[in-house]
């Protein structure tokens, strides 16, 4: 089981675990671009490298309105409900 930390909650927040996908291959992956410069660029490199290696059966693009804020619930219902595994872009 992963472990990650939502960036959102205080330092004082349990941490939340998931598992790990063993393969990517025939998965959804969702690449969420938080809307900070170049982030893009970032993004199309790891999803050139996701469709020649990792073989899912769709890469979806989604993005942040802004980076200065979190994601508006309506975006992360969507990706829960449409993705496998999300990477998140982080660029400048």
């Amino acid at each position: 089981m992963a472990e990650f930390l939502d960036p959102t909650d205080s330092a004082a927040a349990p941490r939340r675990h998931a598992p790990r996908l063993s393969s990517l291959e025939g998965k959804v992956v969702a690449l969420l671009d938080i809307s900070k410069p170049k982030g893009n660029f970032f993004l199309d490199r790891i999803e050139e490298l996701l469709r020649a290696e990792g073989r899912p059966r769709a890469v979806l693009r989604v993005a942040k309105p802004t980076f200065a804020k979190p994601a508006p619930d309506a975006l992360r219902q969507e990706v829960l409900a449409s993705a496998d595994a999300v990477v998140e872009a982080l660029a400048d």
